[in-house]
């Protein structure tokens, strides 16, 4: 016969040692453990389980320092050659530039003008034409009138080809000018760059390549 049976039959109530091993007294249950709310659930699945480890939206967006640039940054825009200024220690003869004029127009510029390839091209000697002995019986009017005009022709080529002839000289000494100083910019650059490679150079010996 069971312990418990014969306790009952009798009307003998149970030890006090046996009401302890029971997890809850007689007639109360255990509340039910409340179920969580939706909001609970969305707030710790995006919660990282450990403090160290990024979440999984972090990861999926991961930001690089190239991408670190400002949207409305200036890109400089490129730089026509022709309207940069060198500074040149040039100023030339008064006089030379008024030799290489045209009368009546503009001063010559030799910062400015530009020749062709054409009219750089070596030039080939001309030789005179072989004079011809016309007596003087045949010079009449037609004769003089058109050796005037010839000798005005010859006069303006002549004055045009001079007049280029002193252009080209000024503006190939401005050219020399010139070129000497953008060798000493030049040179001033490279300095410079080489410094900055050996920064550079140094950073990354310590930090590592950018």
């Amino acid at each position: 016969m069971d312990l418990e049976e014969f306790l009952s039959e009798n009307g003998i109530p149970p030890s006090p040692s046996q009401q302890d091993h029971s997890p809850h007294p007689a007639g109360l249950q255990p509340a039910p453990a409340a179920a969580p709310s939706v909001m609970d659930l969305s707030s710790r699945a995006s919660a990282p389980i450990h403090p160290g480890i990024p979440s999984p939206n972090c990861m999926q967006n991961p930001i690089r320092p190239g991408q670190l640039l400002p949207a409305n940054r200036n890109t400089p825009s490129p730089i026509d050659p022709d309207t940069i200024q060198v500074p040149v220690g040039y100023e030339p003869d008064p006089a030379d530039l008024a030799l290489s004029s045209i009368p009546g127009q503009e001063m010559f510029d030799p910062r400015k003008r530009k020749f062709s390839e054409e009219e750089l091209k070596p030039q080939p000697m001309i030789k005179k034409a072989r004079k011809v002995f016309i007596p003087d019986d045949l010079k009449d009017d037609k004769y003089w009138a058109r050796r005037r005009k010839n000798n005005m022709a010859a006069k303006r080529s002549r004055d045009a080809r001079r007049l280029k002839e002193n252009q080209i000289a000024i503006r190939a000494s401005f050219l020399e000018k010139e070129n000497s100083a953008l060798r000493q910019e030049v040179a001033d650059l490279r300095k410079e760059l080489g410094k900055c490679k050996n920064i550079l150079a140094k950073y990354e010996a310590r930090h590592g390549p950018l």
